[in-house]
């Protein structure tokens, strides 16, 4: 059969499909929403209907949804010659899109991914009104292409051949272009995401942003570069379903589902997943556990006010250089269903969150980053300490709120960052210092520090036994090229991607008890006036998401108490690392944060007082005065105590009328 009467058959075997199967739905677009531009049909309804019709338009989407628009006006029961988009959702044939290559152009075909960027909406010409310059006759000119316009060949009046394209009397459309990249899920470390143009056009502008998940149903097309030359596939979008359910795209059978369930029924599951967690690395117990429960977050929650509370653990570990920490990171960015992996040494802050670029005709565009694209899942971010401070900034909104707000170029928008971030960073003076405080030595501003729910302090201490079994485990590693996994790792991956997707855990009436008790009790040593605050609020909510990971862990629908302890505990060690304030023998939790603790609040007082008192006997204070008193009587070291100045100078409480002298600024 020829393509003409392969196209009368479409037409005719549609005209009968929206008489019958589609009737309502015809009518009620028609009747009730005339402004709706589209409509769309479940391909598995056209497949039921007429299986042959369901395979060409397969192998022949142009022709077969341009019959299908047709049969509409044809049966329009309104008689108003409706000219409606057909959109066909549901298509059996999904093409990943690393092998979507040149043996599917001009097929129909629905391909998975995340939008990476989108351009300027534009119009495009599609049917051009033209003049003859002879006897200013009018001819319509139906556009195929965005790239050329094609003028009439002759004029049918007078045989002239010079046209002028009327612009205002033409028909447009509007377009815009975009482009989509592999879904994460899909990728193991180290492989460059494949990428596809897309071509939106009419009432499918607009509709999407960077960091959407989506499956693109369209028919795949190839055109050739002007400045190359060269040729370059894109699809031409047909219909957009977005992708909100979390690692949906992970392939978990019913043997894989049992699999999971007998396995989170084994009493040591917990020990069992926490040594999976990079098993090539010896030690880190609270580490491993801390990133275990990580990978399957908190409960995240909507309150009545539309108040978002996040389920997702931030994690920062911070230690000596050589302790394996980018290879932690980098075993995580592998292990969980969806992740990116980003060093900060050569990320920008729109790297992370989203960059305002040019497209090809100069307008601007939105590009996600590394946050906007791992959202829903989790993103590694290595040597958070060499980012420059202003894109280490990019991470605020990003960390707490879930979100990054972008102004640039004239763009103004909000984009989704709902995912756990997992970062590292080195010392300020590249090992620690035992005689410093750990908060410190950690070159990060508070605003950052405080949004991480557990910090960590790695430390690489010579200990004979240890280091014997370090070098012991390393070299068997070595020797035999092999790792133990007591849960293999891409049964794990199905199984933390099973319960994010399943498990939903609530707090029980023992488990907030225990909560309550912590709270009050670890606060209740700070009542007397002027006492350092060990925890706040913020660590509470980080312990609660903690305790739903522990049973989100174990496939349990309710977290009770063993699950709050077992997060008190972990909260705790690092408290009892970053927090402890030698001064006072307490947890202070403005040195958790990074803000100035209260011991050095109470010692930058006294410089204050005593240089009040230096300037109403000598008229000033002596560098070399204020250092012998400061040091005998309250053990303040002359390093700490220039930092003191200086930090007293910066916010215009003291001045330096003559170098050496202090004075007090009036009030």
């Amino acid at each position: 059969m020829n393509s003409a009467s392969k196209g009368k058959t479409s037409l005719a075997k549609f005209e009968e499909f929206f008489s019958t199967t589609y009737k309502d739905d015809v009518f009620e677009i028609l009747e009730k929403y005339p402004d709706e531009r589209s409509l769309i049909v479940d391909y598995h309804d056209l497949e039921m209907f007429d299986p042959d019709l369901a395979d060409l338009l397969i192998e022949k989407p142009e022709e077969v949804i341009a019959a299908s628009q047709k049969a509409i006006k044809n049966i329009d029961p309104l008689m108003k010659d409706a000219e409606l988009n057909i959109r066909f959702k549901n298509l059996s044939n999904i093409v990943p899109l690393n092998i979507l290559l040149s043996k599917y152009i001009g097929k129909f075909v629905a391909a998975d991914g995340i939008v990476r960027k989108t351009d300027e909406i534009r119009p495009r010409i599609e049917t051009g009104v033209f003049e003859c310059r002879g006897c200013m006759r009018l001819h319509e000119v139906e556009q195929t292409s965005s790239n050329v316009i094609l003028e009439p060949s002759l004029c049918n009046e007078c045989g002239g051949r010079s046209f002028r394209l009327l612009q205002e009397e033409s028909k447009y459309i509007d377009t815009q272009t975009a482009r989509m990249q592999e879904p994460l899920e899909n990728l193991s470390g180290g492989i460059e995401p494949k990428q596809m143009l897309l071509t939106l056009e009419d009432d499918l502008v607009d509709t999407l942003n960077p960091g959407d998940k989506v499956r693109i149903t369209g028919t795949l097309k190839t055109f050739r570069e002007e400045r190359s030359g060269k040729f370059k596939n894109y699809l031409y979008v047909n219909h957009i379903e977005a992708l909100e359910q979390e690692f949906e795209e992970l392939d978990i059978s019913e043997e894989d589902e049992a699999e999971i369930l007998e396995l989170s029924k084994d009493p040591h599951i917990h020990d069992k997943i926490i040594n999976s967690t990079a098993p090539s690395i010896r030690g880190y117990r609270s580490v491993k556990e801390a990133i275990a429960l990580q990978l399957f977050g908190g409960s995240k929650k909507e309150l009545e006010d539309k108040t978002h509370l996040r389920g997702d653990i931030h994690i920062l570990i911070v230690g000596d250089p050589g302790i394996g920490k980018s290879q932690i990171l980098k075993y995580v960015s592998k292990l969980a269903p969806r992740s990116v992996y980003t060093s900060g040494k050569g990320t920008s802050g729109a790297g992370l969150t989203a960059a305002a670029v040019r497209d090809e005709l100069g307008g601007w565009s939105l590009e996600a980053g590394a946050l906007v694209l791992g959202d829903q899942g989790n993103v590694c971010v290595d040597e958070l300490d060499k980012m420059r401070s202003e894109d280490r900034s990019a991470l605020h909104e990003a960390l707490e709120q879930q979100t990054v707000s972008i102004a640039k170029a004239g763009i103004m928008a909000t984009l989704n960052t709902r995912c756990s971030v997992l970062a590292a960073a080195n010392p300020k003076f590249g090992r620690f210092d035992r005689y410093k405080t750990v908060a410190d030595q950690i070159d990060l501003p508070a605003p950052i520090l405080s949004r991480f729910d557990l910090t960590f302090v790695i430390e690489d201490k010579p200990n004979v036994e240890n280091d014997r079994k370090l070098a012991q485990h390393i070299l068997k590693t070595h020797q035999y090229s092999s790792v133990e996994y007591e849960i293999e790792p891409e049964l794990l991956r199905k199984y933390i991607a099973y319960a994010r997707k399943n498990i939903n855990p609530k707090l029980s009436e023992g488990a907030v008890q225990v909560l309550e008790d912590f709270y009050v009790e670890v606060r209740g040593g700070a009542v007397e006036e002027d006492a350092p605050v060990p925890i706040t609020a913020r660590q509470l909510e980080a312990i609660i998401r903690l305790a739903e990971a522990s049973a989100k862990l174990q496939l349990k629908e309710s977290v009770d108490a063993d699950d709050a302890r077992r997060a008190i505990k972990l909260q705790k060690k690092c408290l009892e690392q970053v927090g402890y304030d030698p001064d006072t023998g307490k947890i202070d939790i403005d040195k958790v944060e990074g803000r100035t603790p209260k011991s050095d609040r109470d010692k930058i007082q006294k410089v204050v007082e005593e240089i009040e008192k230096l300037e109403e006997i000598e008229g000033g204070a002596p560098i070399g005065t204020l250092k012998e008193t400061m040091k005998e009587e309250y053990d303040v070291s002359g390093e700490k105590l220039d930092s003191m100045l200086k930090q007293l100078k910066s916010k215009g409480l003291i001045y330096e009328p003559k170098t050496g002298t202090y004075k007090k600024v009036p009030e």
